[in-house]
């Protein structure tokens, strides 16, 4: 389930999924900006033959040993420019060369633009493969808005073109001159890409009395030069892609691609705490005045929350927000930052992101609980505590817990600096529980605003006890190999979630496909009898699970003996390479995996031999398995407890040494012999 939207400044993405990386000329999200927008490509014609920019040219002209990249950046060029009257413009340049025909999706030039952000001019040239040159005519650019189902109406706009000669062996080249909105007072450099970059350049041009702070990300600070007064010139060569292609287990791209962020303003910056605490009391100071709520507010949230204690309070308004105000988006210049009145999201009972944190705000605000907002980014290690930014796409909530109040129910805790305990949740997630925390938020940063005492905190990763997959099932094993049985599968709290998604946006007859594709992974044929979910809607209870399957052949057959797999279904070894590991480990989650099967074998036969125990300790989970013979019934039994949600790259041959266990636990056979 995605609950979270993601809307870039300008660009679009590399392809439609656009989840793998960046391309050239995509503006980086700022915090509470929810949308994702697609872009249909068209065929054009240019002029033939012009003369180029010498900058194009010079780029053009570059060479090097790209090895099987599918495209090169030959050029990424920005250039921020800010006025004595304070107004900021940034202009962009990029030459991009194709190298195979997959790097086309690198060659496509946007430009965006909106109400506040006016896109002043637009240029597309290319060179193809036979060195034929083309300039694109105004005529030839196509405009499109965004284009998302869960944004009502959002101002933002894009120009872009589909130049020709983005072929291998082509260079695409495009800039685009922007006039920034008056509010931004920070500008975002991406300048690596999945694909290698050979020059990278950034400068800022800025008028007297301003002053500029850099700050950086997955890579060393570079001094930037100065050529007069008021410019910076930072420049970066031969940068690597950062190509997750096949990597299993990999972070975000977003968390481990290099960036820049270039804070502005008309005063010295701050650096550090500092510099995050500012950037929070900005945007503290833009939203409280938005969760100002009236009389029905006040009304609804004393009725949601009950007059029980403080859990019950919050879980009756975590209640209401999941399940009675829909996330849908409506952002307008500054609107994509800043929300909507509370009233006014209470009334149209839709919201997004940040429009559901703010009534939320307002409602526990109503029964006497403090609330406020963490800017986060739905991709784990995005946000990075060294590196202070307004650099994300998601808002949730952080509700002040009373001084010694305690609740088992409540996991998701963090203390700030100030000693106040707080409670993280995420409102946009209709099948996560009030006490715990989706489980791609958890274990990264965010921003917790307190006006002057905004700080960035780390959420906090869940007791693996609460995040748990319980599977029991009771087999009979018939001497042709059949297996029949009944299974029944619980799943608590976040572990829950993804499955109560899929059963609210499904039919019956896609639920029981849901069930048949789980059981493809363990049975070659199979038919699954009945199946039923229990407490799909009710967030208090945990989520049940059952259903019959019969399996012919389950057991093989080898003359007077029978194989069978004790471990009958539930797969959860990871798939591996043998690869040298240079990124970090990722998990979806922490978790316990509990199995506790009874097979009964058929009349006849006896136990001949069964698996060896397992048990692995490796420090961030714990495997242990065992395989018992009680009468006529195998019992199988293991746990699987995983505790960190993240990995260092050099923890990879330990982790190898778990899934080998695990997978091998998941194939052995007890044999069964003919009496």
């Amino acid at each position: 389930m995605q609950s979270t939207r993601l809307r870039p400044k300008s660009g679009m993405p590399r392809n439609l999924s656009s989840s793998a990386g960046a391309r050239p000329g995509l503006r980086p999200s700022r915090f509470w900006s929810c949308a994702l927008f697609l872009l249909a490509a068209a065929a054009a014609r240019a002029s033939s033959n012009p003369s180029l920019p010498d900058w194009v040219m010079r780029a053009a002209s570059g060479t090097g040993n790209w090895g099987d990249a599918k495209a090169v950046i030959l050029l990424n060029d920005h250039l921020l420019t800010i006025n004595a009257d304070g107004k900021a413009v940034m202009r962009e340049r990029y030459v991009v060369k194709v190298l195979r025909p997959e790097g086309r999706d690198y060659a496509l030039p946007v430009a965006g633009f909106s109400k506040d952000e006016k896109l002043l001019s637009f240029h597309v040239w290319s060179i193809g493969p036979d060195g034929h040159r083309y300039a694109m005519k105004d005529s030839e650019y196509i405009e499109r808005g965004v284009n998302d189902p869960s944004m009502l109406y959002v101002d933002e706009r894009f120009k872009y073109a589909v130049p020709p000669g983005a072929d291998s062996g082509g260079v695409i080249a495009w800039e685009d001159e922007e006039q920034l909105p008056s509010y931004d007072n920070e500008d975002f450099w991406s300048f690596q890409d999945v694909v290698p970059t050979v020059k990278a350049v950034y400068e800022a041009d800025l008028a007297p009395g301003w002053y500029q702070r850099a700050v950086w990300f997955r890579h060393d600070a570079v001094q930037p030069a100065t050529p007069g007064p008021g410019q910076f010139r930072w420049e970066l060569d031969n940068l690597p892609g950062v190509d997750l292609e096949d990597i299993p287990l990999h972070p975000a791209w977003g968390a481990l691609a290099g960036r820049m962020s270039v804070h502005f303003g008309q005063a010295e910056i701050p650096s550090g705490d500092a510099l995050w605490a500012q950037i929070g009391d900005w945007y503290d100071k833009l939203e409280s005045p938005e969760s100002e709520g009236g009389a029905d507010i006040i009304t609804a949230a004393r009725s949601a929350a009950g007059g029980g204690d403080f859990f019950s309070k919050i879980s009756g308004i975590a209640n209401f927000m999941q399940q009675q105000i829909r996330y849908v988006g409506i952002e307008i210049g500054i609107g994509g930052q800043q929300a909507h009145p509370a009233e006014q999201i209470f009334q149209k009972r839709y919201g997004d992101c940040k429009d559901k944190v703010t009534l939320m705000i307002a409602m526990l605000d109503a029964v006497g609980i403090r609330a406020t907002w963490v800017a986060v980014d739905h991709r784990r290690g995005v946000v990075d505590p060294g590196t202070p930014s307004a650099y994300g796409d998601h808002m949730i909530a952080a509700i002040e817990i009373p001084a010694g109040y305690s609740d088992p129910r409540l996991q998701a805790i963090v203390t700030a600096k100030t000693g106040k305990r707080y409670l993280i949740f995420d409102p946009t997630d209709q099948y996560v529980p009030i006490g715990e925390l989706p489980g791609n938020e958890q274990g990264g940063y965010g921003l917790l605003m307190a006006g002057t005492d905004s700080q960035v905190i780390q959420l906090p990763v869940l007791n693996p006890d609460a995040v748990k997959i319980e599977r029991t099932a009771k087999f009979q094993l018939i001497p042709d190999g059949t297996l029949t049985g009944d299974v029944t599968v619980t799943r608590y709290g976040v572990a829950a979630e993804p499955v109560r998604f899929q059963l609210a946006m499904s039919s019956a007859l896609e639920q029981r496909q849901m069930v048949e594709h789980w059981l493809q992974q363990d049975f070659s044929t199979f038919t699954l009898g009945t199946e039923k979910a229990l407490n799909a809607s009710d967030l208090d209870k945990p989520l049940e699970l059952e259903y019959s399957v019969t399996a012919p052949v389950y057991a093989k057959g080898a003359g007077t003996l029978l194989l069978v797999r004790p471990r009958v279904f539930g797969t959860d070894a990871q798939g591996l390479d043998d690869k040298p590991r240079h990124v970090p480990i990722s998990f979806s989650d922490v978790g316990t995996w509990d199995d506790d099967f009874d097979l009964k074998i058929p009349p006849g036969y006896t136990v001949d031999d069964l698996p060896d125990p397992v048990n692995v300790d490796v420090g961030f989970a714990t495997y242990h398995s065992e395989v018992k013979a009680q009468g006529d019934v195998l019992h199988y039994r293991r746990e699987y407890v995983l505790k960190k949600v993240t990995l260092d790259p050099g923890d990879y041959p330990i982790l190898h040494k778990l899934e080998s266990a695990i997978a091998t636990d998941e194939n052995s056979d007890a044999v069964l012999k003919k009496q």
